[in-house]
């Protein structure tokens, strides 16, 4: 059988990001835990999250600039980078190699998405490539302090790169959930959108990531997560309409943005530890679960509005997860363990589910006959 994996960067990209998050996470609260801290952190932005956001960047600018980007031996040899980063990653001798593949994976990848932006001068996505290249800064840092060169800076490494993806979800975010919705609920709506929000949320934003990188728990830092909180919450309270609530992939993202802004006010609250947890589990998680269902369904030619009906259950398993990792332990801390470990086996339950249902998609060739 002929397969379609290497025609566009979403195929290998969601089936190796998400295979990943299964077996990180198994590894995490099983053999590695509680000893590989550093690894489980940095393996679960830089080697899940980071997959999902290049299979997503190597379609999404393929489309936005009609610049067709990498695909057959290119896009494989991109993935094996990925990859093999992944596997040194496992082992201390080799961790010298896992952070120069990983440098050089995210310079392919930044080279891969910036050349047809800048073809095309497209200059509006200058948003995007800025935080993809401090996606690239945070692993230089984060290799520094692997070898021992700069203290720290593991630690400041993986949340200049968990801020960088949350800040490229929230540009995305902002592009296309009031499209999805409007085009998705069934019945005419227009929702709400601020101007003065969209004009000043991402700059706040970009304050509160470097105040939580350089000054964390600090007084200014807490005050622009709880600005953000309220912003955010006004902008998604503009975004609702009833209709969303029947239509699994749409609620999937409004609920994750919900948890991005959970997370902020935690962090506002002073528990920094938790709310990294509230943003990278329910937030990172739910919002990258419910994209990589919906684009695999749209770019493998089929209906995006008839998902697999198994789609509910991984959302519930997604956030499940993210109940057992945050709430539980403030309900009977002790019993964190056990929250810890159910939080991780519905979290790769719920990625396993998404391997079951939509690898053979992105394996396989459309199924309407378009050419990729």
């Amino acid at each position: 059988m002929h397969t379609a994996l290497f025609n566009l960067g979403f195929r290998p990209f969601f089936l190796l990001g998400a295979a990943f998050a299964a077996i990180a996470m198994g590894l995490w609260i099983g053999p590695l835990f509680p000893t590989a801290l550093m690894w489980h952190a940095h393996e679960m932005v830089y080697g899940f999250a980071v997959a999902i956001v290049a299979g997503f960047l190597l379609t999404a600018v393929r489309n936005w600039t009609g610049v067709q980007t990498l695909r057959g031996l290119p896009l494989a040899l991109l993935a094996g980078c990925w990859l093999g980063a992944r596997l040194l990653a496992l082992s201390t001798a080799t961790l010298w190699w896992a952070t120069v593949l990983d440098l050089v994976f995210l310079l392919a990848l930044s080279v891969a998405v910036a050349w047809p932006v800048v073809k095309v001068k497209q200059w509006r996505q200058w948003g995007i490539l800025t935080c993809l290249g401090f996606v690239v800064l945070g692993q230089f840092i984060f290799s520094l302090g692997a070898l021992g060169i700069w203290d720290g800076g593991q630690r400041q490494g993986i949340l200049i790169g968990l801020y960088a993806v949350i800040g490229l979800i929230f540009i995305l975010g902002r592009r296309v959930m009031p499209f999805f919705i409007e085009r998705g609920v069934g019945y005419p709506v227009t929702l709400k959108q601020y101007a003065p929000l969209d004009r000043w949320l991402m700059p706040l934003y970009t304050l509160f990531a470097v105040l939580a990188v350089l000054l964390p728990e600090g007084f200014f830092d807490r005050l622009a997560a709880f600005a953000l909180a309220a912003a955010h919450l006004i902008r998604l309270a503009g975004w609702h309409t009833p209709g969303i609530w029947k239509k699994p992939l749409l609620w999937v993202l409004f609920v994750a943005y919900g948890w991005l802004i959970l997370g902020f006010m935690f962090y506002g609250a002073g528990k920094t530890s938790l709310a990294i947890h509230v943003f990278a589990v329910g937030g990172l998680g739910g919002m990258i679960l419910g994209m990589i269902c919906r684009v695999s369904l749209g770019h493998t030619g089929r209906n995006i509005h008839q998902p697999p009906r198994a789609v509910t259950a991984l959302f519930l398993l997604l956030f499940s997860a993210a109940v057992f990792r945050t709430v539980f332990p403030l309900l009977s801390p002790l019993l964190t363990l056990v929250w810890y470990r159910l939080a991780g086996v519905a979290w790769i339950a719920a990625f396993l589910g998404f391997l079951w249902w939509y690898a053979p998609m992105l394996w396989q060739p459309r199924v309407d006959g378009k050419p990729e």
